[in-house]
C-alpha cells in the first residue's frame, strides 16, 4: 500500500510538474514570439526602439514637423542614420495623417509587409500626394507575384492609370510622366507617351523634356525638335540630356568643341557615358589636344564609377599600352569583368580569344565571346559571319554568314556590305 501511495503521489507530482513546466514554455514561447515581432518590421506587433524625448515630440509635435525630423535622420546617399528613430518620427507624422509621410511608410513597408505598405500609399492618395498615386500606379502597373510565382496582385494597366490621372489632369508633372511612361512602355503609343511628357516638361520637369527630346528623335528624326527639349532639360542640369547634347554636336552639327563642353558638364552632373566620351576625345584628340594619360584618368573614373564600357576602354589602354605600360594580363581581368554585359568587351575578348592575343587560343571561347557580342556589336556580327563563310574554324554555314552580315550591314558595317557584294552579290540600300 506504501508503495502504491508513494507510485501515485508521484505520478500527481509529476503531472503537475509536466503541467507547469508546459505552461512556462508556453509563455516563453509567447513573450518570445511578441519581442522578436516588436522588432520585426513586418509584424503587427512592431514598435521601435525609442527614448524618452523622441517618444514626447512624437505625442506633442505635428506631423509636418515630424517628418522634417525623420527626414533630418537621412543622409545624402539615402542612409537611415537610426532606423528606429526614422520610423517613430516617420509613422507617427502618417498617423497624424500627414500624406508625404504616409507615402513614406508605404515604401518603408513595400517589400516587408505588402498590405500594410498599399494601405499606406492609398492614405496618402487620399491626402493628396501625388507620388504617393505614382507608387500605387507602378504597383499595378508591373503586377507582383510571391517567390513561387502566385499571383499576389494582378497587373493592372487600367487601374494604374486610374491613380495617375486625376492628379494629371489637375497638373502633376510627377503624374503626367508617369502616364508618359505607361503609354511609352506598356501600351507602344509614342504619340500618347510624346504628348504627356510634354505637357509634364511644360512644368518644369526636366525628365520628361528630355524624353521628349528623345521620341522627337525616334519618330520623326526632328534633331531640331530633339535639340530644343534636350536644352530646356540641360537648363536644369539634368545628366542625361547634357549627354545627348554632346552627341548632338559630335553627330549632327560636328561641333566637337561644344560637344566637349556638353560631354563635360555631363560628366560632372555623374553621367558615367559622358566621361568615357570625354576619354574617347583625348585619346583621339577630338575637340581637344590629344592626351593619352588624361584618357587614362578618364577611363579609371568611368571604371571606378561602375561603367562597364568605361571598363573595357582601360582595358584596351592596357592592351595597347595607351597612356600606360602595356599589361595584358590586367587588360584580359578588366576585358572578362566588362564581358560579363558590354558587347565591346565581348568582342575584344572574342578577338584575344581567337588570336591567342593575351591568353591561350581557345577557339570555342571565342566563338561564344563573339556571338554574346553579336546583340550590339557590328565588328562581331562581321568577323562570325566571316568564320562561318570560310569554314575553317567552324563547320561552314554560308546561310548563317549572309544573315550576320546583313545585321551588321543594317549598322553600316562597310565590311559586311562589301562581303555581301562580293559573295552573294547583294546590294545594301543606303
Amino acid at each position: 500500500m506504501n508503495t502504491l501511495a508513494f507510485t501515485f503521489e508521484g505520478g500527481i507530482q509529476l503531472f503537475f510538474f509536466a503541467v507547469g513546466a508546459f505552461m512556462f514554455f508556453g509563455v516563453v514561447v509567447t513573450i518570445t514570439t511578441i519581442v522578436r515581432g516588436a522588432r520585426n518590421p513586418a509584424s503587427k506587433n512592431y514598435r521601435p526602439r525609442t527614448d524618452g524625448e523622441t517618444a514626447r515630440l512624437c505625442k506633442t509635435l505635428e506631423g509636418d514637423k515630424l517628418y522634417d525630423i525623420a527626414c533630418g535622420l537621412v543622409d545624402e546617399e539615402g542612409i537611415k542614420k537610426d532606423s528606429d528613430k526614422w520610423v517613430a518620427y516617420m509613422s507617427a507624422a502618417a498617423d497624424k495623417g500627414y500624406a508625404p509621410a504616409l507615402r513614406e511608410m508605404g515604401l518603408y513597408y513595400r517589400y516587408k509587409n505588402l498590405k500594410r505598405s498599399l494601405d499606406y500609399f492609398k492614405r496618402a492618395v487620399e491626402g493628396g500626394d501625388d507620388k504617393a498615386a505614382a507608387e500605387l500606379s507602378d504597383i499595378y502597373r508591373r503586377g507582383i507575384n510571391d517567390l513561387n510565382g502566385e499571383v499576389i496582385i494582378e497587373k493592372d494597366i487600367d487601374k494604374a492609370m486610374e491613380c495617375l490621372l486625376p492628379f494629371a489632369k489637375e497638373g502633376s508633372a510627377t503624374a503626367q510622366k508617369e502616364i508618359a511612361y505607361i503609354y511609352y512602355v506598356e501600351k507602344h503609343d509614342n504619340e500618347n507617351a510624346l504628348k504627356w511628357y510634354l505637357k509634364a516638361a511644360e512644368l518644369g520637369d526636366a525628365e520628361s523634356a528630355y524624353q521628349a527630346g528623345e521620341l522627337y528623335s525616334f519618330m520623326d528624326d526632328d534633331e531640331t525638335k530633339s535639340k530644343e527639349m534636350y536644352l530646356k532639360a540641360a537648363e536644369q542640369g539634368y545628366a542625361d540630356a547634357e549627354c545627348a547634347l554632346g552627341h548632338y554636336y559630335n553627330d549632327i552639327e560636328e561641333d566637337l568643341k561644344q560637344a566637349f563642353e556638353w560631354y563635360k558638364r555631363a560628366d560632372e552632373h555623374g553621367d558615367n557615358y559622358a566621361t568615357c566620351r570625354l576619354g574617347e576625345m583625348y585619346l583621339n584628340g577630338e575637340g581637344v589636344l590629344a592626351d593619352a594619360g588624361t584618357a587614362v584618368k578618364y577611363f579609371e573614373k568611368a571604371d571606378k564609377e561602375g561603367s562597364l564600357y568605361g571598363k573595357y576602354l582601360l582595358g584596351k589602354c592596357y592592351f595597347d599600352g595607351t597612356g600606360v605600360e602595356q599589361n595584358y594580363i590586367k587588360a584580359i581581368d578588366l576585358y572578362t569583368e566588362a564581358a560579363k554585359y558590354d558587347s565591346d568587351a565581348q568582342y575584344a575578348l572574342g578577338m584575344c580569344y581567337l588570336n591567342g592575343e593575351g591568353v591561350k587560343k581557345n577557339v570555342g571561347k571565342a566563338i561564344s565571346y563573339l556571338n554574346k557580342a553579336t546583340d550590339y556589336n557590328d565588328e562581331a556580327m562581321y568577323k562570325l559571319g566571316e568564320i562561318y563563310y570560310h569554314g575553317e574554324l567552324v563547320k561552314k554555314d554560308e546561310e548563317k554568314a549572309r544573315e550576320l552580315w546583313r545585321k551588321a550591314a543594317r549598322d553600316d558595317n562597310k565590311d559586311a556590305i562589301e562581303s555581301l557584294k562580293i559573295y552573294f552579290g547583294e546590294r545594301v540600300e543606303d
